[in-house]
């Protein structure tokens, strides 16, 4: 005689083979079934980031850390639209905007043509250089110090439509250590 369980059971095992065997059925008779080629990563997965991904991060640094940046940077940056045109090294050009308000970084993007297609008028500071200054300046442990030294060297030009502006960086360039 069955007992209780074992009848539980044999009734466990015909409702699941009941269920089942049809969509098996179903799933044999269902035409052309491929194996999915699963992702296989590259052998080098370490890629170098791209300079428009680490200025991003670095501005995101910058207003977390707005309140230890020096006066005469705020007071450089106040309330600004600051055009970047950076050669890469792969020959393209990245162009940038980044624009500020009482020295803190509101936005940051990147375009295609050399004139921002958003700013209305032309922007009151305009960065010329190239990826490798880039990377050097933001790598470095004092990035306003590196940023004059290569000022000087001319391989980072800074123009701005103020007077009061050029002075400052003709000073910072001239009487640096």
């Amino acid at each position: 005689m069955f007992t209780r369980s074992k009848t539980r059971a044999l009734s466990l095992l015909l409702l699941i083979t009941f269920l089942f065997v049809p969509i098996t059925g179903a799933a044999l008779n269902a035409g052309n079934i491929k194996d999915a080629n699963l992702y296989k990563a590259p052998k080098n997965t370490i890629t170098e980031i791209d300079l428009f991904t680490e200025l991003s991060a670095k501005a995101e640094l910058y207003n977390q850390n707005f309140d230890k940046i020096p006066a005469v940077v705020k007071g450089l940056v106040g309330s600004e639209e600051i055009a970047g045109k950076i050669k890469l090294e792969n020959g393209k050009m990245l162009y940038v905007t980044l624009l500020t308000n009482d020295g803190k970084i509101e936005d940051f993007y990147a375009y295609d043509t050399p004139n921002d297609p958003k700013l209305k008028d032309v922007p009151s500071i305009t960065v010329e250089t190239d990826e490798k200054t880039v990377r050097k300046v933001i790598d470095s442990k004092d990035p306003f110090e590196e940023a004059i030294k290569f000022m000087k060297k001319g391989s980072l030009k800074v123009e701005t439509e103020s007077s009061f502006q050029n002075t400052v960086f003709w000073t910072l360039k001239e009487f640096d250590k």
